[in-house]
Parts: structure tokens; C-alpha cells; sequence
């Protein structure tokens, strides 16, 4: 792993509250050992810091025992076993070492601040608490040991996450293939409707087409798109059904400039639209309105295009709907879903997230 890699690790692990919890019981376990073994009275740091040492070497294992072990300078999850042991001795040699002797400067008794007055001997004092060579060998081995198991559980955990996340591009990548033919061909049944009644209408939708097709293979590409491309596709889209449609369909956008800027995966916002024209609109011989907006909503934007053509039948979904229902749940980053009802003479189509901190 890279520095920057292995800092974000790092915080993950000590970000986890059963790890914090872990390291609580077994430092409190440590502490109440230490209750029953030492004798009372003795310096004030005598009584505090064998209580603080096992909560500080439990975090500080936590914290840097796996880092020597991911530290590869690379793209790998972490090093050879060799380099690794070489890597986590000098590591964490340096690090209990240096721990170690912090505590025992503070547990080391200074001298007197006044000089003993004559009087009947003082009972004899506890000697000081001082961390032990033994205690450090103890943890160094540990750390190593530590280090090695728990490096090479994130890097199981980091390689399913891969291999996860391959999974879910190609299923996407699926979906988005299954939806462009989808497209064109609700778009040549338009063209065959249109050939009968505006030749000169059908030829230039054929150019229409030529151009909507080029958008299509293009948009379909990529994982996540500026709204701004997509809106482009729509309004292509639009162009063509209005050539069909004439004044039966009635657009209207309500389109803030900042919803250009958002970053989402493909057709999120065409096949909504497409299920309007197609089932809302085209059916009805008064044809209707389209209204295609953006707006957030508290913490979350909502994608939504709404019709006033034929009423919604029933719950169901057809292949645009359903494949845009399947692509979000695949959209692990931001949790997005998709809703379709009737309100009043309105059937609404809407995608809603929230945005990323």
C-alpha cells in the first residue's frame, strides 16, 4: 500500500468501536491485575501510570502494528514476509521502545524537593513502577505477531471489496448495454409511425436517430456522467418524440444551473422521461405535459419528471424502469432509489439520493 493508503487504514481501524471496545476490556482486564498484585500507597504516578500502559500499547497496536506490514510503496495490499518481519521488527521496536521509555522517565522518582528533617525513620515507600526489559520483549512480539494476522485480514477484506466492486461495474456495464438497443428501438417504432404520416418528417428524425445513436454509445461508457450529458441526451430524445408527437407534447424543464454539475451514472434521468412519452403521453389522444425537474430536498436531490397524459396503470415496470431500478441499487457510493406514483392527475417518476458529505 501507498502512504496515504495506509493512513486511511490507520483511521479506520481505530474508528471502529468494537476495536475501541476490545482494547477497553482487555486493558481494563490488565488494569484489575494490577490492582490485586501491586501493594497500595506509593508516588502518585506509581498509581496511575501501570493503569495507563496496557490501554497505551492495546491503542498504539491497534493504531501502528499493521502499518509496517502494508507498507509496500506500491499497489500490492502488503509486503513479503520476509521484508514485512524485517519492516515490523524495526517498527515496532521504535515505537514500544519509545513508549516504553516515556513512561518510565515519568515513573522514575526525582529528587526531593526539601531535605529530610531528623525524625523517626519514614516506613519504607513501594519502589517506583518502571516498565521492564521483559514487558517490552513481550509487546515487540506481539506487535509483530499482531501486525501480520491483522494486515493480512484487511488485505482479504480490501481484495473482496475489489472483487465486489468489479462485480457490480460489470453488472452495470450490462444493464447499460441492455437499455441503449432499448432506446432506438422505441425510437424506430416512432420513425415507422411517422414514415406514413411526414416523410419529410421520418428523414429528418433518421438524422435524429444518427445523432441520438452517437450519444447513446458514448454516454453508455462510463461509470458516472455530469446530469449536464445526460440532460443533452434528453433534450435529443425529446427533439425526435416532438417531430412525432407535434403539439400533443408539452415540455417544460425546471433546471437549476448547479444540477449540471452532478455526477451520476448513466441514464438515470432518460428512461423516466422515455416511460413518460411512451405510456403517458403517445397513448392519449389529447397528449399531455412533461415536466422534467431537479431540486434537493434537505441532505438529498431529487431527480423527477412528472405527466399529465394517460393515467398510471398499476405498479409495474417495464424494461427501462426495471433496468434503472437494478443500476441503482448497484450505486453503492450514494444510496439512490426510485419511486413511481399518481398524484392526482399526475403520474411522477423520481430518483432520489443523498449527497456525499
Amino acid at each position: 500500500m501507498r502512504q496515504e493508503i495506509v493512513i486511511r487504514s490507520m483511521l479506520r481501524r481505530v474508528g471502529v468501536p468494537a476495536n475501541l471496545l476490545m482494547v477497553g476490556l482487555v486493558g481494563g482486564m490488565f488494569c484489575l491485575f494490577q490492582m490485586a498484585s501491586r501493594n497500595p500507597g506509593g508516588r502518585p504516578a506509581d498509581l496511575v501510570l501501570p493503569f495507563v500502559l496496557p490501554f497505551v500499547l492495546l491503542f498504539g497496536h491497534l493504531a501502528l502494528a499493521p502499518v509496517p506490514w502494508q507498507w509496500t510503496g506500491n499497489d500490492e495490499d502488503r509486503t513479503g514476509l520476509g521484508r514485512g518481519f524485517v519492516q515490523a521488527l524495526l517498527f515496532d521496536l521504535a515505537w514500544i521502545g519509545m513508549a516504553l521509555a516515556s513512561l518510565h522517565l515519568l515513573g522514575h522518582p526525582g529528587p526531593p524537593p526539601f531535605p529530610r528533617l531528623p525524625g523517626p525513620p519514614m516506613p519504607p515507600m513501594p519502589p517506583p513502577f518502571r516498565p521492564g526489559f521483559g514487558l517490552g520483549l513481550v509487546n515487540l512480539a506481539f506487535g509483530i505477531a499482531f501486525g501480520w494476522v491483522c494486515a493480512a485480514k484487511e488485505a482479504t477484506e480490501a481484495g473482496e471489496r475489489r472483487m465486489a466492486g468489479l462485480l457490480r461495474h460489470a453488472q452495470a456495464r450490462a444493464l447499460q448495454a441492455q437499455l441503449e438497443p432499448h432506446v432506438l428501438y422505441n425510437a424506430l417504432n416512432g420513425l415507422a409511425e411517422l414514415v406514413h404520416e411526414d416523410p419529410l418528417a421520418a428523414e429528418e428524425m433518421i438524422a435524429g436517430l444518427a445523432d441520438l445513436y452517437r450519444m447513446l454509445t458514448v454516454h453508455g461508457g462510463e461509470a458516472l456522467i455530469l446530469l449536464e450529458q445526460e440532460r443533452r441526451l434528453v433534450e435529443a430524445y425529446l427533439a425526435m418524440e416532438q417531430m412525432r408527437l407535434g403539439e400533443r407534447l408539452r415540455v417544460a424543464w425546471r433546471w437549476p444551473d448547479w444540477a449540471d454539475g452532478l455526477r451520476l451514472p448513466p441514464f438515470c434521468l432518460l428512461p423516466m422521461v422515455e416511460n413518460a412519452v411512451k405510456h403517458g403521453i403517445s397513448p392519449d389522444a389529447a397528449g399531455g405535459e412533461v415536466v422534467i425537474a431537479c431540486a434537493r430536498i434537505g441532505k438529498g436531490v431529487r431527480l423527477s419528471v412528472d405527466n399529465t397524459g394517460r393515467a398510471l396503470q398499476g405498479q409495474g415496470r417495464g424494461v427501462g424502469l426495471a433496468n434503472l431500478e437494478a443500476r441503482l441499487a448497484l450505486w453503492t457510493e450514494l444510496a439512490g432509489g426510485f419511486t413511481l406514483a399518481a398524484r392526482g392527475a399526475w403520474t411522477v417518476a423520481a430518483v432520489q439520493w443523498v449527497e456525499a458529505p
